[in-house]
């Protein structure tokens, strides 16, 4: 449990002070009440239902509410995808590029991502390269950030054509393993809410007025993580799980009764 605390001092106390407290053993016991009494309540609280937040990594983005009322996202869409239902790459107007057996995601560079579990990003693009080298969980990864772009390109550029049936098949991978069921908005605070497949799509529809760029982010990153945790071994899990950046186990947290591999 992670607990944000304020700084105290109790180096001002007299010589004579800390003596008395120390030989009659308060001192612990005060620095200890202090420390508790400094700490933010609602961190001693527990989370009700459902993962932590995965990362900070979300507060990079922005997104504005255009004239049509849709909170669309700084940034510029992915151009490649997985057509889903198929084992097509296509470009972003719907024409055939390749075979996902030879697709590999790479960064705005041109660099092959590692396989790791460090959400996509602006620039990301899937390229025509030989998947020969590769072991199972690389071959894996590429696969989700395929399924992943058209997704994200829905929720961040494309909400305002995106319609349900549109939105249903973008997550058919999503759908079958159960990923993102369920949708919780009675947190404590804004960071402590969820969205799943239905309330996000929900609530880029209608933003109401709102920059809603962490909802949208918290979704996209959960939902790659927790395909990738349902469809990568367990060496991979626990990879995910040591390389997180605020020591989260996302596999865990995805609630994964079955896996259910591609």
């Amino acid at each position: 449990m992670k607990m944000k605390c304020r700084n105290f001092n109790i180096n001002n106390e007299s010589r004579l002070i800390r003596q008395v407290l120390l030989e009659n053993k308060i001192f612990p016991l005060l620095a200890s009440i202090l420390f508790l009494a400094s700490c933010d309540a609602s961190d001693l609280r527990p989370k009700r239902g459902g993962p932590p937040p995965m990362s900070h990594s979300r507060d990079r983005y922005a997104c504005q509410i255009n004239d049509e009322g849709y909170c669309i996202f700084t940034g510029s869409p992915h151009q490649t995808g997985l057509k889903p239902g198929t084992e097509q790459i296509i470009n972003a107007n719907g024409e055939f590029l390749f075979w996902s057996h030879e697709a590999l995601a790479s960064d705005a560079s041109g660099n092959v991502l590692e396989a790791r579990g460090k959400p996509t990003s602006d620039g990301d693009e899937l390229m025509k390269s030989s998947q020969e080298n590769l072991t199972d969980d690389e071959k894996v990864f590429h696969r989700v950030m395929a399924i992943m772009y058209p997704i994200r390109n829905a929720l961040m550029y494309d909400i305002a054509e995106l319609t349900q049936i549109q939105w249903d098949t973008l997550l058919e991978e999503l759908t079958k393993r159960k990923i993102k069921e369920t949708t919780f908005t009675e947190g404590d605070t804004p960071r402590d809410n969820y969205y799943g497949r239905q309330g996000i799509f929900e609530l880029a529809k209608d933003p109401d007025g709102q920059d809603i760029h962490h909802e949208v982010m918290r979704f996209l990153e959960e939902s790659s993580l927790y395909l990738l945790c349902h469809t990568t071994s367990e060496d991979f899990n626990e990879m995910l799980k040591e390389t997180h950046p605020e020591g989260h186990d996302p596999c865990g947290g995805a609630g994964i009764e079955e896996k259910i591999g591609f």
